[in-house]
């Protein structure tokens, strides 16, 4: 889930949902406070996990951590080598996840019709969006935190996409997380040429801040809404999903005007600037191209499956 909040167009939300595990992340997540952060500096461990779900909380956030500096970073290497067979093979997982969805969430009245529409629509508004320019005003590096954290709690929406088209991808999960990192090895003791600049560190503790507060009350807004409209919540978020699917097309060539800037991170273009085409069959590589696809649909469908034989894999816990 880690490694998918971080490529534009992925949502952590609707990996954990395919992979069973989403409802408890929401209802876990929605529990934290306070006294959440008092148990673990007191390490008071026993407390923490009885209360808050200690070892599932601390199991997602250490994997999001965790990938977003190694599987993320694979995933890069394979971008720069492919990035078609990488997008391809992510578009077959969502064409999958859309399939597993209406299986279990068939409509019931009209109302689901206009929450499906609604999310429907609500993905092909932000698909088309053209991206903002960079902003480092304190309250909009707030504001980016608390919306970017959507990614892990609505499936079908990618945080990181959020975060294009509000113009602070590259300033915010690149340039102030590589000075942090800079910082750090300064304090251990590292040699390094590069000049801190801690505006970006400040700006970088603005945004988790807000990841955090986004977090803890979009749970807890997100938990009373599937608790009392669940089958209209489930249409909207398919409706999420199936707009998603425009943004990660694999055929797509980026296109350049005088009002769009592009940002480059070891050199995959992030823009939200694309010219979509058909493939052509006859070249070898869209066939290859579709074969991922393939791959990409057939391993959510066995994880889904399989998901489904283990029921619960938390059963040693109790219900949250």
């Amino acid at each position: 889930m880690g490694t998918a909040n971080k490529l534009p167009g992925i949502s952590g939300g609707l990996v954990a949902l395919i992979t069973g595990f989403y409802n408890e992340m929401i209802n876990t997540f929605k529990k934290i406070d306070f006294k959440t952060f008092s148990y673990l500096i007191r390490g008071d461990i026993k407390k923490f996990n009885n209360n808050y779900n200690g070892l599932f909380l601390i199991t997602v956030l250490f994997g999001i951590v965790i990938s977003y500096f190694t599987t993320s970073q694979i995933l890069d290497y394979f971008f720069k080598i492919s990035e078609l067979n990488v997008w391809s093979i992510f578009y077959g997982m969502i064409i999958a996840s859309i399939v597993i969805l209406i299986k279990k969430n068939k409509i019931k009245n009209r109302k689901e019709i206009f929450f499906l529409i609604f999310g429907l629509s609500i993905g092909l508004i932000l698909s088309f969006s053209e991206p903002l320019s960079e902003n480092k005003n304190i309250l909009f590096v707030f504001f980016c935190g608390f919306i970017s954290i959507c990614g892990m709690v609505i499936p079908g929406i990618s945080g990181s996409f959020l975060l294009i088209l509000l113009g602070n991808y590259k300033l915010l999960l690149v340039d102030s997380v590589n000075t942090f990192f800079e910082f750090i090895k300064n304090i251990l003791g590292f040699e390094n040429s590069n000049e801190i600049d801690f505006e970006l560190i400040k700006i970088l503790f603005i945004f988790c801040l807000g990841s955090i507060i986004g977090l803890v009350l979009l749970s807890n807004l997100l938990s009373f809404l599937i608790r009392k409209y669940t089958n209209q919540i489930n249409q909207l978020i398919i409706g999420f999903v199936t707009g998603s699917l425009i943004i990660i097309w694999p055929w797509k060539k980026v296109y350049i005007n005088s009002e769009v800037n592009i940002n480059s991170f070891d050199n995959i273009e992030i823009t939200n600037s694309y010219l979509r085409y058909l493939p052509d069959l006859s070249e070898s590589n869209n066939i290859i191209a579709l074969i991922w696809i393939l791959i990409g649909f057939l391993f959510v469908i066995y994880i889904e499956n399989y998901g489904s034989r283990k029921k619960n894999i938390w059963t040693i816990r109790k219900k949250y």
